[in-house]
């Protein structure tokens, strides 16, 4: 039985000015729950207005927590994202890739994001260990990359 108290949530409805979404999948919105003991990525479906999938992640599976330029083959990065690295099954190199969209033109988000590592370093903190957070150009995900198969799904 779950006994995670949630007290923190970064909401679409909640942002007026800005929205999470996936950085890999630019049309799917994220809603980001922060908890005493974990946090929960979900996947908000605009068309039928509820979450259709989600994963619990222990704070202390968090690793690290990365900011910076969004990955791009060509031209200059538009938008600041952020990385949080987990383990699975104790095994690293396990990550999502969120971006902050924002509806001014003059902002990129970072401001945003670094306000929710803070938030996630401040949590885990609190639980007695603690997640550096590190400013540097995101790394793209050509290879390498380990995926999640066990999202909630039918939420």
């Amino acid at each position: 039985m779950c006994r995670d108290v949630i007290f923190m949530a970064w909401l679409k409805q909640q942002f007026s000015e800005c929205t999470l979404i996936d950085a890999t999948h630019r049309d799917v919105d994220v809603l980001l729950l922060l908890s005493n003991s974990a946090y929960y990525v979900a996947y908000y479906d605009d068309e039928v207005d509820k979450v259709n999938q989600y994963q619990r992640l222990s704070l202390e599976d968090l690793e690290k927590i990365e900011i910076g330029p969004e990955p791009t083959l060509f031209g200059k990065p538009k938008f600041s994202c952020m990385r949080l690295h987990y383990r699975y099954k104790e095994a690293s190199g396990y990550f999502h890739t969120l971006r902050a969209v924002v509806r001014s033109p003059e902002e990129d988000g970072k401001d945003t994001l670094q306000c929710i590592a803070e938030m996630l370093q401040i949590t885990k903190q609190a639980m007695g260990s603690d997640v550096p957070i590190i400013e540097k150009k995101l790394e793209s995900c050509q290879k390498g990359c380990q995926r999640r198969e066990d999202t909630q799904s039918n939420c």
